[in-house]
């Protein structure tokens, strides 16, 4: 479900298999994240490229985690988001909640599949 890569510090996270960020499997990238900004100081970016969709409980999740890595001294931002999902974030008036930065060039080297 997620693919993890590490670059440097940073922790690079896509998903991969799904163009959708949905109640179905809200709950299992829920956790993955969350144990992916449990330790203080790390940088996770979130790669929704490919990503056409988000409901209300994949928002959800994005917010919880934004607000997770706060309080755990972690820095959370979500990358290269499509304009459908754009859209979604300001219907929803979740620009400011949520850390956005504009296009980022992955080069990885995956360091762990996450599909449980």
């Amino acid at each position: 479900m997620l693919k993890v890569a590490k670059e440097e510090e940073k922790y690079l996270v896509s998903l991969f298999q799904v163009n959708k960020l949905n109640t179905l499997f809200s709950e299992l990238i829920s956790q993955q994240l969350n144990n992916l900004v449990s330790q203080p100081g790390r940088h996770v970016i979130f790669n929704l490229q490919g990503i056409r969709f988000i409901d209300t409980a994949g928002f959800n999740v994005l917010e919880r985690v934004t607000e997770l890595s706060r309080a755990r001294g972690c820095t959370f931002q979500i990358c290269n988001i499509t304009g459908e999902v754009s859209e979604l974030i300001e219907l929803m008036g979740l620009q400011g909640s949520l850390n956005i930065i504009p296009v980022l060039d992955v080069k990885e080297k995956i360091v762990m599949e996450l599909d449980e």
